[in-house]
């Protein structure tokens, strides 16, 4: 996994589960993801040093793979996100050629993509 994709990756799973965290792991989570704060920026505003920083965006990052690894969130809204494409393309094949004898081809497979958004 490349950096951007890392990046994208942790911010998702704080996205799913930042409730889970304490909150001076979110606070310092944020600081450093979201707000592309250094470590030593960090423990400047929080008092404390930048490998105590570090200690505790890997005990965060830890702990945010655990939960989704138990919970499988992040897997769940990728799937749906494939499923509104596929729908999305599928719309639009039959909005351009509604009379095409793939028709009922093209419905069933909408019906399935949406009854996985719904399970």
């Amino acid at each position: 996994m490349n950096l951007p994709e890392t990046r994208q990756r942790k911010n998702l799973l704080y996205d799913f589960y930042e409730n889970l965290l304490t909150h001076r792991q979110r606070e310092i989570f944020a600081m450093h993801h979201m707000d592309d704060c250094s470590l030593a920026e960090i423990g400047a505003t929080e008092g404390i040093t930048p490998q105590a920083v570090a200690d505790i965006l890997k005990r965060s990052g830890t702990r945010l793979e655990y939960y989704d690894k138990r919970l499988g969130l992040i897997e769940k809204h990728e799937n749906r996100k494939t499923d509104v494409r596929k729908i999305r393309l599928l719309l639009e094949d039959f909005e351009n050629n509604p009379q095409t004898p793939e028709a009922p081809a093209i419905i069933s497979q909408i019906r399935r993509h949406l009854e996985n958004l719904l399970a």
